[in-house]
């Protein structure tokens, strides 16, 4: 007789999720937070706006300016990453499409993709189409992908993202005059939205006077460049609360030595993590 096997809810949302990023190349994975989690991760998101606001490059793309933004949520406080890093159908979904199946230094069974950037946002433009792939190719394997938490209802009013369905098969760059064609990802608070970063996709106009926060985190394999210099700016005092499984998504166990008198390696165990920030190329 067959054993039978049971599939957790997470597992099930996961394989679902997977099952549609596949297909059509993005997934909606709804109530994937309660309404305090939210609320408290929106009140947090805010405040580091108020207070990162001026702390900004005057170098910013055009797409960015005059955006709220809130960049680098990963050196904010853990709250963030717990919250989506750390999240098992965010780790599954990614380590499905994401993870090296030949970086042995770390267990089969462990994340080894890594966090390319992760910020906040609430849209106030039009945004063109766009794919966030850098270029276009034709593939079972993505390298980078996106999970975006929607901190307040996404809508046609208020901005939501667009996208066109399949169009991570394409092989090709945008086509702005997909935009009219494209579906609107109207959704609520504490759903989660996963892409292929080779999907077409963009925004509305926000036309309402409210806002329109989401988490978006950017996950791409370990030997992608990451947005910022991640491992060298995690505060030692949050970098003491990660496990290894956070580090490592971080890209401690994938950072370029300076030279090859410091290591040659750039796929790392667990067991060369640094214990002090200020050492993580060590």
């Amino acid at each position: 007789m067959d054993q039978l096997v049971v599939k957790s809810k997470t597992e099930s949302i996961t394989e679902d999720a997977i099952v549609s990023i596949t297909e059509y190349g993005y997934a909606i994975v709804p109530n994937a937070f309660s309404k305090d989690q939210v609320a408290h991760a929106l009140e947090r998101v805010k405040y580091w706006f108020d207070v990162s606001l001026n702390n900004q490059s005057d170098r910013m793309p055009k797409l960015n300016k005059d955006q709220p933004m809130v960049y680098n949520l990963q050196a904010k406080e853990r709250l963030f990453s717990d919250m989506v890093l750390a999240h098992p159908v965010v780790e599954g979904i990614m380590m499905h499409f994401l993870n090296d199946r030949w970086f042995t230094s770390l267990p089969n069974d462990a994340p080894n993709y890594i966090l390319r950037s992760f910020l906040a946002r609430s849209s106030n433009y039009r945004m063109p189409m766009h794919i966030d792939s850098f270029v276009p190719y034709v593939s079972d394997h993505p390298f980078i992908m996106q999970c975006s938490v929607l901190l307040e209802d996404q809508s046609r009013k208020n901005g939501c993202t667009v996208i066109v369905p399949k169009s991570h098969r394409s092989g090709g760059y945008v086509d702005q005059n997909a935009f009219d064609n494209a579906v609107p990802i109207e959704a609520n608070a504490g759903d989660m939205v996963f892409w292929d970063s080779r999907i077409w996709h963009g925004a509305l106009e926000n036309t309402t006077d409210g806002t329109r926060w989401s988490m978006i985190a950017t996950f791409c394999r370990w030997w992608i460049k990451q947005a910022f210099d991640i491992p060298g700016n995690i505060p030692q005092e949050l970098y003491d609360q990660l496990d290894d499984r956070m580090r490592a998504v971080l890209g401690y166990c994938s950072v370029p030595y300076d030279d090859e008198t410091r290591g040659i390696d750039m796929k790392r165990g667990y067991d060369l993590l640094p214990e002090k920030v200020a050492d993580y190329k060590a």
